[in-house]
């Protein structure tokens, strides 16, 4: 398994079935919540969160203008995109 970390955009910040859909994944999988903050800088919003999952901590960001970004392992986050991904395409 690859250690090198990357991040990947899921999709926009304001998509709540995408939200859904990745809270979705993680629960299906086995993750712990790690923590979470939250903050306003002008028009910004920045909300962030870290799970446990495995061995691993993984970020989850969503950010005004930036979109939902999730964080960690290579081989982790693209097995979660991809999952998230094809979730949303069997509807």
């Amino acid at each position: 398994m690859s250690t090198e970390n990357t991040s990947i955009r899921l999709g926009d910040e304001y998509d709540d079935v995408l939200k859904a859909t990745l809270v979705a994944v993680l629960t299906s999988r086995g993750a712990v919540g790690a923590g979470s903050s939250w903050g306003v800088g002008g028009s910004q919003e920045l909300d962030t969160a870290r799970v446990k999952l495995g061995g691993a901590v993984i970020t989850i960001e969503s950010e005004t203008y930036m979109g939902l970004m999730i964080e960690g392992p290579r081989s982790i986050v693209e097995a979660l995109a991809q999952e998230v991904s094809e979730y949303l395409r069997s509807g």
